[in-house]
């Protein structure tokens, strides 16, 4: 049986999460780069391969499609079954922050976890 890819289980990548973010408008690669970039505040560079291998992964997924191009540009937009992966993720990415936020509400300083074993 073939492997299924992360997109086929309804996982995203981190890379795939931010190029669908960035696709709620039509751009072209740079401009995708550039949109992650500003989003998160410099923290996350996506270089050309990552992209590219990401939009293609999207592409065959139905995430994204390519609605013009030229020799020198692609411009690429999300899709309805894109958009629905994304709304998915964010759900579940707010999720998983508020299990981590009320994980770690728990947290003793050193080792006072071993009091509250003993008690």
């Amino acid at each position: 049986m073939p492997k299924q890819d992360h997109y086929q289980q309804g996982q995203l990548t981190d890379v795939a999460y931010l190029v669908l973010a960035s696709l709620t408008i039509p751009c072209h690669g740079y401009l995708i780069m550039s949109k992650i970039e500003e989003m998160t505040d410099g923290n996350v560079r996506i270089g050309p391969a990552s992209l590219y291998t990401t939009l293609k992964k999207l592409t065959n997924a139905n995430f994204i499609r390519l609605i013009a191009e030229d020799e020198a540009k692609k411009i690429y937009y999300i899709t309805d079954e894109g958009l629905s992966a994304l709304k998915i993720e964010i759900d579940k990415r707010e999720r998983y922050a508020a299990y981590g936020k009320w994980a770690i509400s728990d947290y003793k300083e050193g080792n006072l976890w071993q009091e509250t074993i003993r008690s």
